[in-house]
């Protein structure tokens, strides 16, 4: 039954910008019950809670956050990471549902045991993975997929995926994210942004085969655990060519290789930081810049407030960074060595993100979780409808495991589940 009352943990940067926005945008479907926040000094300049939102409960501990919902509420994870567990562990001990900003834990043990502790109480668990609607990366998955099998997607088969979110920062803004352990509490920038780039690729085409890292504090600021800089290199097995394509007989591709990565010293306007390079069977696909969906809520947008301008590029913007480069082939049975198919080049728009379908869609699955007589039909429910998996995530957390085993070991290793 709608709304569904929500508990907020954490009044930080997390909570305002990429939270807030949405519960306030769909208030057929949520309403803002309690938040926790720690008690302030008198003296503090952080943002008060209790000040932004005088008609909502204000606790200081999970116990009383916990104790103010009714049961099938959902509780929302925005704390520090090392915190993201045991309040998750907590909240789905007291039948609620919850959604945790990643990463959700640093291995994928504390992954499974909170998947099966939710699957005994038919409960969500989820992760705030919203990255998985950025507009380049929707107008990505729409090029490489198809409904129909017996037509090829847009791009045909990918054979190379690179997928980078680099930035010009070479002073270190300091903080938690770059100063905490990355083993214990999740620190550094592949935990940081890699969590989003691998879980763009689980989505899509699920564990790899082989997974090669490299990992370095690359301006020598602060720990010299915590890296700011990192790539990674994940395969694929090998495959056949797609139907109808110019392929000799008896072809056949090697695997998909993907190529993953960040720095902090990309000496780029952000409108010209590379973002996907993507090479197909048949087509190519090239976009740089960041999707306009965080710079938005950063200025106090909400897909309410801007209906039809939230998550699209402004039409000022250059068109390096509102438009893709699709590169695309034009099939031939006549074609060979000699006389290979001819290539088409045209700029794409971006489809626009959708930061709040993540929202929409946990709002449908608690419902159903919510309204099913048994625990058996509540998972049920919950299966087919969540977008994003704790299966998903445990394969996710298990990559980025490994990608910091491979840089310390300095060698390639096999993905085993």
């Amino acid at each position: 039954m709608f709304p569904i009352q929500v508990a907020l943990l954490g009044y930080g940067n997390s909570a305002k910008t990429f939270h807030l926005p949405f519960l306030h945008s769909l208030p057929e479907y949520f309403q803002l019950k309690v938040i926790l926040q720690r008690p302030r000094s008198a003296d503090s300049n952080k943002p008060d809670a209790a000040k932004d939102y005088p008609s909502v409960e204000v606790v200081p501990d999970i116990d009383d956050t916990l104790k103010a919902l009714p049961s099938g509420s959902l509780v929302i994870v925005t704390t520090s990471n090392a915190s993201h567990v045991p309040f998750a562990r907590k909240a789905l001990e007291a039948n609620m549902h919850v959604l945790v900003e990643k990463p959700l834990a640093v291995n994928e043990e504390q992954v499974n045991e909170l998947e099966q502790l939710a699957r005994s109480v038919g409960r969500v668990c989820t992760v705030y993975q919203n990255r998985r609607f950025d507009g380049d990366y929707l107008t990505l998955k729409k090029l490489l997929t198809t409904q129909d099998p017996a037509q090829n997607a847009v791009l045909g088969l990918p054979t190379l995926i690179e997928s980078r979110f680099d930035r010009f920062r070479p002073i270190a803004k300091g903080g938690w994210r770059e100063e905490v352990s990355p083993e214990q509490e999740g620190g550094g920038m592949l935990w940081d942004l890699g969590a989003h780039l691998i879980d763009q690729v689980v989505a899509l085409y699920g564990a790899p085969e082989t997974i090669f890292g490299t990992l370095q504090n690359q301006r020598g600021q602060g720990p010299d655990s915590v890296e700011d800089d990192w790539m990674a290199i994940l395969t694929y097995p090998a495959r056949q060519p797609p139907v109808n394509g110019s392929f000799a007989k008896d072809s056949r591709l090697g695997g998909l290789r993907v190529v993953l990565g960040t720095t902090c010293l990309s000496t780029h306007i952000d409108g010209e930081q590379p973002r996907f390079r993507v090479e197909g069977t048949l087509g190519s696909f090239v976009k740089k810049g960041t999707d306009p969906q965080e710079a938005q809520l950063k200025l106090g947008w909400t897909p309410k407030s801007h209906p039809d301008a939230f998550g699209s590029y402004d039409e000022t913007q250059p068109e390096s960074v509102r438009l893709a480069r699709l590169t695309t082939t034009q099939l031939s049975q006549d074609a060979s060595a000699s006389s290979p198919p001819e290539l088409a080049v045209a700029n794409i728009p971006t489809l626009p993100g959708r930061y709040e379908e993540i929202y929409k869609n946990l709002a449908m699955t608690i419902d159903a979780a919510n309204s099913s007589t048994s625990k058996q039909d509540a998972n049920q429910a919950i299966d087919q409808q969540l977008y994003v998996t704790l299966n998903q995530v445990s394969i996710s957390t298990r990559i980025i495991r490994l990608i910091r085993q491979s840089a310390k070991e300095e060698r390639v290793l096999r993905y085993k589940p």
